[in-house]
């Protein structure tokens, strides 16, 4: 009988025997003892989360004196392992966009000053997040796909040999410093 991920949620060991009856029955032995010895208390079930490119281009992603980050901004699937370093970068650009607002009034918050802070940050973040969430999709499509000779020469001989590169490449990002502010409130 299928149960749903709300009812999987809460039971463990329904998690268990469906990740060891449908997920991992072709795995080696050594990975199927890690799953029949997991401590049940550690188990859960979530969903992936996916949001499309385009909107995350296109889309409202802040509005006035609030915005979105991390996974409300950038859900991706876990292919390229970019996740909590996105949403890491995240918080350095917003925290420099709204740091450098602070500093150029003189340590205060101004409400229309912020909410340019928080649009110039969605502005910085919007097509990375983008690209990551593309390139991680697309790296977990390709890895997960077919036997078929030409899903394998497109995957083996195209895939891995020109895009992977680019695609690990993306892990090395600069998203700039933090400000620097001393005691008396004035940048260093």
């Amino acid at each position: 009988m299928p149960i749903s991920g709300e009812n999987m949620a809460r039971e463990p060991e329904q998690i268990q025997r469906e990740v060891l009856e449908k997920y991992a029955e072709n795995f080696p032995s050594i990975y199927l003892d890690v799953v029949r010895h997991a401590d049940l208390s550690t188990i859960s079930w979530a969903p992936l989360m996916y949001r499309h490119p385009w909107r995350i281009i296109f889309g409202n992603l802040n509005k006035g004196n609030i915005t979105v980050a991390g996974d409300a901004m950038h859900p991706m699937t876990p292919e390229l392992g970019q996740g909590g370093g996105s949403s890491l970068e995240d918080a350095v650009v917003l925290g420099r966009h709204i740091g450098n607002s602070i500093i150029k009034n003189g340590g205060q918050f101004v409400e229309g000053d912020m909410a340019k802070a928080i649009d110039d940050y969605v502005k910085e973040r919007r097509w990375r997040a983008a690209l990551l969430v593309t390139g991680s999709y697309l790296s977990g499509w390709m890895q997960h796909g077919g036997a078929k000779w030409w899903e394998r020469f497109i995957r083996d001989r195209l895939f891995f040999k020109y895009i992977f590169g680019f695609l690990a490449g993306l892990a090395h990002y600069n998203c700039g410093n933090l400000p620097a502010v001393s005691s008396s409130g004035k940048e260093d």
